[in-house]
């Protein structure tokens, strides 16, 4: 249970969780001050990843979505440049950190050929729990740090903060459905 800061709203408050859950991905990174970030996959944790990074003096921050609705809302929270999938070429070897949020195969295989020599992934999307086909070798080649993470740890008190500092990470929210809706 925590006190929400004046002027917080509870909507709002509700994207304490997956705020919580990108910035511990951050944090696992390493940071992602001056850095150049790519998230891959625009759901509502991506689109968390690219806020947080965003806020936290990420040097440029790009997304990728198969839909425009998400790659719309990743500019929103302070995405700089926005890639569809399937359709637009990821650079190669052109960002320091990437995110990997999607939890889909091609995604992995894209956020290990996208990163910068000796640069980081970390695998934020749930992977399935079975074997995938997956090219490693940017992994070995390019000597790439890939990092696993899960939920969060003790940044839920950043995550509000953050949101009451930055009203635009709201913008991740699409549509409120009433309890009596439910």
């Amino acid at each position: 249970i925590r006190e929400l800061p004046p002027g917080l709203s509870l909507r709002d408050a509700s994207l304490a969780e997956p705020l919580a859950v990108a910035l511990h991905a951050i944090r696992i990174a390493g940071g992602v001050e001056n850095q150049k970030v790519l998230v891959t996959g625009s759901g509502p944790i991506g689109l968390c990843v690219v806020a947080a990074a965003a806020a936290l003096g990420a040097a440029a921050v790009t997304a990728t979505d198969m839909l425009d609705g998400p790659l719309a809302r990743a500019r929103s929270v302070g995405a700089t440049a926005t890639l569809k999938a399937g359709t637009d070429e990821v650079p190669a070897m052109s960002f320091d950190v990437v995110f990997e949020c999607s939890g889909v195969a091609p995604a992995v295989s894209q956020a290990l050929a996208a990163v910068r020599r000796a640069g980081t992934v970390v695998q934020v999307g749930m992977l399935p729990g079975a074997p995938i086909t997956v090219n490693l070798e940017p992994l070995v080649s390019r000597e790439v740090r890939y990092l696993g993470t899960f939920r969060f740890d003790d940044e839920i008190d950043q995550a509000i903060t953050l949101l009451a500092e930055h009203p635009e990470i709201a913008n991740v929210i699409t549509h409120v459905i009433d309890a009596e809706h439910i």
